[in-house]
């Protein structure tokens, strides 16, 4: 009997643990679906500037990081009446500089090459901390004023003749690495009739065109990654586009992202790969750009007041801007 009673008591324990098991599991996989998204807003990506308005016979890549900074953290990281065009901060500057900006001591600085999916990493104390001059205050005579200044970091000058350019580096300062590195892809579009696109309903860029309106609709479609994206362009007399429509659908045929760009008077669209002749030939990229989040797409909008965005490939449209300090 008391045998009988200890294997039902068993019995009973073992069911209770897989239970549990079963619905901690459940819950985990639900959990991270959703942080997938929510997390999204929180990564901090920085453009790599080259730096050659200070100096022309010394070329640099200069990370700022005063876009992430309090109101007025310039006026008490860096001394006032300040001469030099480029600061290297002190020892006390540079810590306070870094907890201003919510850096760890035990960061790293990840630099990510994505058309070459190479990817540099440095311990954030190794990195040299300078103030530099702003592009647009550059031509103004010493002693110059704390918010002049863009404050951030250097990159290691052995890695430039690494580097085609500035414009294919992203930079996170996190103490993991974000980065999947696994290769992007360049969108290799190609010119398709108008029939062809994705009906997208009532908001459709056809529906934009009025009377004698001498503008016209083009349609491009490209493959990767097992989706399809789609752009449609509104292009007027001059030839310029006005409106453009990005979408993308999965290999069911199903629309997983649609976003209506209209960047308005901060900038311009950028050519489309296999459409320009710019030297930078693959603009628009697309793939599994950071680990545990969604594939991003990117490089349709050249900006002067704002910076780059990175769109993630959610229903839901989210995207980030670039931190690129891009003051005027």
């Amino acid at each position: 009997m008391k045998k009988q009673l200890y294997l039902l008591l068993m019995s009973f324990i073992t069911l209770l643990l897989l239970s549990n098991c079963s619905t901690n599991t459940n819950s985990d996989k639900s959990e991270t679906s959703e942080s997938n998204i929510k997390v999204i807003k929180d990564v901090e990506i920085y453009n790599v500037e080259s730096v050659e308005y200070l100096d022309p016979d010394r070329i640099f890549f200069h990370v700022s990081l005063s876009e992430t900074l309090p109101p007025d953290a310039d006026k008490k990281i860096l001394p006032a009446n300040l001469t030099p065009k480029k600061y290297t901060l002190t020892d006390k500057e540079r810590k306070l500089f870094m907890k201003m900006a919510g850096i760890a001591e035990d960061a790293y600085f990840w630099i990510y090459d994505y058309t070459n999916n190479q990817l540099y990493s440095y311990p954030i104390l190794s990195m040299e901390a300078t103030a530099i001059l702003d592009f647009f205050r550059s031509d103004r005579l010493p002693p110059y004023d704390t918010e002049d200044y863009r404050i951030g970091f250097d990159l290691p000058q052995e890695l430039l003749p690494r580097f085609r350019s500035d414009y294919d580096l992203l930079v996170s300062i996190t103490k993991d690495n974000p980065f999947a590195q696994e290769q992007l892809t360049p969108l290799d579009w190609r010119l398709i009739p108008n029939a062809n696109y994705p009906d997208t309903g009532s908001d459709k860029l056809s529906n934009k065109i009025y009377g004698d309106d001498k503008n016209l609709i083009k349609s491009y479609m490209a493959n990767a990654n097992d989706m399809t994206f789609y752009v449609q362009d509104l292009v007027g007399s001059d030839m310029d586009t006005s409106i453009r429509e990005l979408q993308v659908l999965d290999n069911k045929g199903h629309t997983i992202f649609k976003k209506h760009l209209d960047h308005g008077e901060l900038g311009m669209f950028a050519k489309l790969n296999n459409f320009h002749t710019d030297s930078r030939d693959k603009l628009q990229w697309a793939g599994r750009l950071f680990k545990a989040l969604p594939p991003v797409v990117f490089g349709f909008e050249w900006f002067s007041f704002y910076c780059d965005e990175l769109h993630f490939i959610v229903p839901e449209k989210e995207g980030i801007a670039l931190k690129c300090d891009n003051r005027h």
